[in-house]
Protein backbone atom coordinates (compact mmCIF):
# COMPACT_ATOMS: atom_id res chain seq x y z
CA UNK A 1 0.00 0.00 0.00
CA UNK A 2 2.86 2.39 0.81
CA UNK A 3 4.36 1.95 -2.67
CA UNK A 4 0.98 2.63 -4.31
CA UNK A 5 0.53 5.79 -2.26
CA UNK A 6 3.90 7.16 -3.32
CA UNK A 7 3.24 6.27 -6.97
CA UNK A 8 -0.09 8.13 -6.81
CA UNK A 9 1.60 11.06 -5.06
CA UNK A 10 4.27 11.27 -7.77
CA UNK A 11 1.62 11.07 -10.52
CA UNK A 12 -0.33 13.94 -8.96
CA UNK A 13 2.81 16.08 -8.67
CA UNK A 14 3.68 15.46 -12.34
CA UNK A 15 0.10 16.32 -13.30
CA UNK A 16 0.41 19.58 -11.37
CA UNK A 17 3.49 20.41 -13.43
CA UNK A 18 1.75 19.62 -16.69
CA UNK A 19 -1.12 21.87 -15.59
CA UNK A 20 1.37 24.71 -15.43
CA UNK A 21 2.43 23.86 -19.00
CA UNK A 22 -1.22 24.02 -20.14
CA UNK A 23 -1.64 27.39 -18.44
CA UNK A 24 1.59 28.59 -20.08
CA UNK A 25 0.18 27.70 -23.50
CA UNK A 26 -2.91 29.79 -22.87
CA UNK A 27 -0.89 32.68 -21.43
CA UNK A 28 1.44 32.66 -24.44
CA UNK A 29 -1.47 32.91 -26.86
CA UNK A 30 -3.07 35.62 -24.73
CA UNK A 31 -0.03 37.88 -24.48
CA UNK A 32 1.26 37.25 -28.01
CA UNK A 33 -1.93 37.71 -30.00
CA UNK A 34 -5.32 37.78 -28.27
CA UNK A 35 -4.72 40.75 -25.97
CA UNK A 36 -2.29 42.32 -28.43
CA UNK A 37 -4.79 42.21 -31.31
CA UNK A 38 -7.91 42.52 -29.17
CA UNK A 39 -9.87 44.85 -31.52
CA UNK A 40 -9.28 42.44 -34.41
CA UNK A 41 -9.98 39.02 -32.88
CA UNK A 42 -13.41 37.40 -32.25
CA UNK A 43 -14.89 36.76 -28.82
CA UNK A 44 -14.67 32.98 -29.26
CA UNK A 45 -10.89 33.22 -29.38
CA UNK A 46 -10.90 35.04 -26.03
CA UNK A 47 -13.15 32.31 -24.62
CA UNK A 48 -10.93 29.54 -25.97
CA UNK A 49 -7.77 31.03 -24.47
CA UNK A 50 -9.54 31.64 -21.14
CA UNK A 51 -10.66 28.00 -21.06
CA UNK A 52 -7.11 26.82 -21.71
CA UNK A 53 -5.76 28.95 -18.88
CA UNK A 54 -8.60 27.86 -16.56
CA UNK A 55 -7.93 24.22 -17.45
CA UNK A 56 -4.28 24.64 -16.55
CA UNK A 57 -5.12 26.23 -13.21
CA UNK A 58 -7.74 23.57 -12.50
CA UNK A 59 -5.37 20.67 -13.25
CA UNK A 60 -2.60 22.19 -11.13
CA UNK A 61 -4.85 22.96 -8.15
CA UNK A 62 -6.71 19.64 -8.23
CA UNK A 63 -3.50 17.65 -8.62
CA UNK A 64 -1.91 19.45 -5.68
CA UNK A 65 -4.90 18.66 -3.47
CA UNK A 66 -4.88 15.09 -4.79
CA UNK A 67 -1.25 14.67 -3.76
CA UNK A 68 -2.10 15.84 -0.24
CA UNK A 69 -5.09 13.51 0.04
CA UNK A 70 -2.91 10.58 -1.03
CA UNK A 71 -0.54 11.01 1.89
CA UNK A 72 -3.17 12.10 4.44
CA UNK A 73 -4.89 9.64 3.58
CA UNK A 74 -8.36 10.89 2.67
CA UNK A 75 -10.03 8.28 0.43
CA UNK A 76 -13.15 10.31 -0.31
CA UNK A 77 -11.20 13.47 -1.19
CA UNK A 78 -8.85 11.31 -3.27
CA UNK A 79 -11.81 10.02 -5.29
CA UNK A 80 -13.18 13.53 -5.82
CA UNK A 81 -9.81 14.81 -7.07
CA UNK A 82 -9.41 11.82 -9.36
CA UNK A 83 -12.93 12.29 -10.80
CA UNK A 84 -12.32 16.00 -11.42
CA UNK A 85 -9.00 15.34 -13.11
CA UNK A 86 -10.52 12.60 -15.24
CA UNK A 87 -13.27 14.96 -16.44
CA UNK A 88 -10.71 17.68 -17.21
CA UNK A 89 -8.44 15.35 -19.17
CA UNK A 90 -11.39 13.93 -21.13
CA UNK A 91 -12.48 17.50 -21.95
CA UNK A 92 -8.93 18.36 -22.97
CA UNK A 93 -8.61 15.36 -25.30
CA UNK A 94 -12.06 15.90 -26.83
CA UNK A 95 -11.31 19.61 -27.45
CA UNK A 96 -7.95 18.72 -29.00
CA UNK A 97 -9.57 16.29 -31.43
CA UNK A 98 -12.29 18.79 -32.38
CA UNK A 99 -9.81 21.64 -32.95
CA UNK A 100 -7.57 19.38 -35.03
CA UNK A 101 -10.51 18.33 -37.22
CA UNK A 102 -11.88 21.88 -37.55
CA UNK A 103 -8.61 23.82 -37.70
CA UNK A 104 -9.07 24.95 -41.31
CA UNK A 105 -12.63 26.09 -40.63
CA UNK A 106 -11.50 27.97 -37.51
CA UNK A 107 -8.64 29.57 -39.42
CA UNK A 108 -11.02 30.75 -42.14
CA UNK A 109 -13.45 32.10 -39.54
CA UNK A 110 -10.63 34.02 -37.88
CA UNK A 111 -9.46 35.37 -41.24
CA UNK A 112 -12.96 36.55 -42.18
CA UNK A 113 -13.48 38.24 -38.82
CA UNK A 114 -10.09 39.97 -38.99
CA UNK A 115 -10.79 41.17 -42.52
CA UNK A 116 -13.97 42.90 -41.32
CA UNK A 117 -12.57 44.30 -38.06
CA UNK A 118 -9.30 45.51 -39.62
CA UNK A 119 -11.15 47.44 -42.31
CA UNK A 120 -13.35 49.05 -39.66
CA UNK A 121 -10.35 50.31 -37.68
CA UNK A 122 -8.53 51.33 -40.85
CA UNK A 123 -11.27 53.84 -41.60
CA UNK A 124 -10.59 55.60 -38.29
CA UNK A 125 -6.82 55.81 -38.78
CA UNK A 126 -5.58 59.31 -38.06
CA UNK A 127 -8.71 60.32 -36.13
CA UNK A 128 -8.97 57.59 -33.48
CA UNK A 129 -5.82 57.47 -31.35
CA UNK A 130 -6.09 53.82 -30.27
CA UNK A 131 -6.73 52.57 -33.82
CA UNK A 132 -3.87 54.71 -35.14
CA UNK A 133 -1.46 53.35 -32.54
CA UNK A 134 -2.59 49.77 -33.17
CA UNK A 135 -2.03 50.01 -36.91
CA UNK A 136 1.34 51.71 -36.56
CA UNK A 137 2.53 49.16 -34.01
CA UNK A 138 1.38 46.15 -36.05
CA UNK A 139 2.76 47.49 -39.34
CA UNK A 140 6.12 48.26 -37.78
CA UNK A 141 6.49 44.98 -35.87
CA UNK A 142 4.97 42.62 -38.43
CA UNK A 143 6.47 44.35 -41.50
CA UNK A 144 3.17 44.72 -43.32
CA UNK A 145 0.94 47.44 -44.73
CA UNK A 146 -2.84 47.61 -45.01
CA UNK A 147 -5.32 44.77 -44.64
CA UNK A 148 -4.46 42.74 -47.76
CA UNK A 149 -2.25 45.25 -49.56
CA UNK A 150 -0.81 48.74 -49.20
CA UNK A 151 -3.48 49.85 -51.70
CA UNK A 152 -6.13 49.36 -49.00
CA UNK A 153 -5.06 52.72 -47.59
CA UNK A 154 -5.86 54.72 -50.72
CA UNK A 155 -9.71 54.73 -50.40
CA UNK A 156 -9.56 55.87 -46.74
CA UNK A 157 -9.80 59.47 -45.60
CA UNK A 158 -6.21 59.29 -44.42
CA UNK A 159 -4.93 57.84 -47.70
CA UNK A 160 -6.71 60.43 -49.83
CA UNK A 161 -6.15 58.25 -52.91
CA UNK A 162 -2.34 58.37 -52.78
CA UNK A 163 -0.89 57.99 -49.28
CA UNK A 164 -0.07 55.25 -46.77
CA UNK A 165 0.97 55.64 -43.11
CA UNK A 166 4.63 56.29 -42.46
CA UNK A 167 4.72 53.02 -40.49
CA UNK A 168 4.54 51.22 -43.87
CA UNK A 169 7.87 52.64 -45.00
CA UNK A 170 11.06 50.60 -45.25
CA UNK A 171 12.87 53.57 -43.73
CA UNK A 172 10.44 55.30 -41.40
CA UNK A 173 10.62 59.08 -41.45
CA UNK A 174 7.99 61.84 -41.45
CA UNK A 175 6.12 62.05 -44.76
CA UNK A 176 7.71 58.92 -46.24
CA UNK A 177 4.28 57.47 -47.07
CA UNK A 178 3.12 60.43 -49.18
CA UNK A 179 2.21 60.02 -52.88
CA UNK A 180 3.04 56.32 -52.96
CA UNK A 181 0.34 55.75 -55.59
CA UNK A 182 2.41 57.72 -58.09
CA UNK A 183 5.57 55.67 -57.47
CA UNK A 184 6.68 53.41 -60.33
CA UNK A 185 7.83 50.71 -57.89
CA UNK A 186 6.32 51.25 -54.41
CA UNK A 187 8.25 48.23 -53.11
CA UNK A 188 11.38 50.36 -53.17
CA UNK A 189 9.91 52.65 -50.50
CA UNK A 190 7.28 50.75 -48.53
CA UNK A 191 6.23 47.24 -47.51
CA UNK A 192 3.55 46.12 -49.91
CA UNK A 193 2.27 42.91 -48.22
CA UNK A 194 -0.95 43.15 -46.22
CA UNK A 195 -1.18 42.56 -42.46
CA UNK A 196 -4.09 40.12 -42.32
CA UNK A 197 -2.34 37.15 -43.90
CA UNK A 198 0.93 38.08 -42.20
CA UNK A 199 -0.68 37.99 -38.75
CA UNK A 200 -2.60 34.78 -39.46
CA UNK A 201 0.59 33.14 -40.74
CA UNK A 202 2.41 34.14 -37.55
CA UNK A 203 -0.45 32.78 -35.41
CA UNK A 204 -0.35 29.55 -37.42
CA UNK A 205 3.38 29.12 -36.84
CA UNK A 206 2.99 29.60 -33.10
CA UNK A 207 -0.04 27.30 -33.06
CA UNK A 208 1.94 24.46 -34.65
CA UNK A 209 4.97 25.16 -32.47
CA UNK A 210 2.98 25.14 -29.22
CA UNK A 211 0.82 22.17 -30.20
CA UNK A 212 3.76 19.97 -31.16
CA UNK A 213 6.17 21.18 -28.50
CA UNK A 214 3.83 21.57 -25.52
CA UNK A 215 0.18 20.64 -26.00
CA UNK A 216 0.35 17.19 -27.63
CA UNK A 217 3.16 15.89 -25.35
CA UNK A 218 1.19 17.14 -22.33
CA UNK A 219 -1.99 15.41 -23.56
CA UNK A 220 -0.07 12.16 -23.97
CA UNK A 221 1.33 12.51 -20.46
CA UNK A 222 -2.14 13.20 -19.08
CA UNK A 223 -3.54 10.02 -20.61
CA UNK A 224 -0.65 7.92 -19.28
CA UNK A 225 -0.81 9.48 -15.81
CA UNK A 226 -4.58 9.08 -15.55
CA UNK A 227 -4.32 5.39 -16.47
CA UNK A 228 -1.67 5.02 -13.76
CA UNK A 229 -3.78 6.90 -11.23
CA UNK A 230 -6.92 4.89 -11.95
CA UNK A 231 -4.99 1.63 -11.57
CA UNK A 232 -3.39 2.89 -8.35
CA UNK A 233 -6.75 4.09 -7.05
CA UNK A 234 -8.23 0.62 -7.52
CA UNK A 235 -5.40 -0.89 -5.49
CA UNK A 236 -5.68 1.77 -2.80
CA UNK A 237 -9.44 1.26 -2.62
CA UNK A 238 -8.92 -2.42 -1.89
CA UNK A 239 -6.37 -1.50 0.79
CA UNK A 240 -8.69 1.07 2.36
CA UNK A 241 -11.54 -1.47 2.35
CA UNK A 242 -9.36 -4.11 4.00
CA UNK A 243 -8.23 -1.57 6.61
CA UNK A 244 -11.82 -0.57 7.36
CA UNK A 245 -12.80 -4.23 7.78
CA UNK A 246 -9.98 -4.76 10.26
CA UNK A 247 -10.99 -1.66 12.20
CA UNK A 248 -14.62 -2.78 12.21
CA UNK A 249 -13.64 -6.25 13.41
CA UNK A 250 -11.60 -4.82 16.28
CA UNK A 251 -14.36 -2.38 17.25
CA UNK A 252 -16.87 -5.21 17.28
CA UNK A 253 -14.77 -7.11 19.83
CA UNK A 254 -14.06 -4.11 22.07
CA UNK A 255 -17.52 -3.89 23.74
CA UNK A 256 -17.28 -7.49 25.03
CA UNK A 257 -13.89 -6.78 26.54
CA UNK A 258 -15.14 -3.54 27.91
CA UNK A 259 -18.00 -5.33 29.69
CA UNK A 260 -15.53 -7.82 31.14
CA UNK A 261 -13.33 -5.05 32.54
CA UNK A 262 -16.41 -3.27 33.87
CA UNK A 263 -17.47 -6.46 35.71
CA UNK A 264 -14.03 -6.72 37.26
CA UNK A 265 -14.21 -3.12 38.39
CA UNK A 266 -17.58 -3.78 40.04
CA UNK A 267 -16.17 -6.80 41.91
CA UNK A 268 -13.43 -4.63 43.35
Amino acid sequence: MAVAKYIAFAAFIILAGTGIAVGYTGASLLTSYVAYLSPWVPAWLWIAVSIIMGLGVGITATSTVGAITTLAPKPRAFKICLSLLLSMVVTEIAATVIVYQKQHILCQALSNYMDHSMKETQVDYGTNLSDTQLWDEIQLEMNCCGVDSYKDWFPTDFGNGTDVPDSCCLVVEPGCGKNIASSVDPGDYIITEGCRLTVIHAIGLDYHSLSRGVWLPVCAMHVALMVLLVATAMFLQESYTASNLRIYSVSAVLPANAHKYQALDNNF
